[in-house]
């Protein structure tokens, strides 16, 4: 007779274990697409590319543009095309499943 295991796993202490673990390399990646957003960035005032950095708290890790415009910037408007410099940074590490820009989805 064959001796059977029984594993429960659970979701809330598995997640809050992965954000722990996960936090340096989410930080670098964000880092990154931080230097890629500014190099894409279209330079008026420098506001939108100089307003991108990263912001952390705990195992929070944020990709941010500080410029009071950057959602303008970034997604478009109805006169206005998208930049979509943090957006598409933060696409090509990964996974990406926030706003979308004006006329560019994927």
């Amino acid at each position: 007779m064959a001796n059977l295991v029984r594993l429960t796993i659970f979701d809330g202490p598995v997640r809050f274990a992965a954000a722990k673990l996960s936090t340096p390399k989410r930080r670098e990646a964000a880092e990154e697409a931080a230097v890629d957003a500014r190099a894409s960035a279209p330079v008026f005032t420098g506001e939108y590319r100089d307003g991108i950095g990263v912001e952390a708290s705990g195992d929070d890790v944020r990709l941010v543009d500080e410029d009071e415009d950057a959602v303008y910037k970034e997604y478009g408007t109805s006169d206005t095309p998208a930049h979509a410099a943090l957006t598409d940074a933060a696409r090509s590490r990964g996974r990406y499943s926030g706003w979308q820009p004006k006329g560019r989805r994927r």
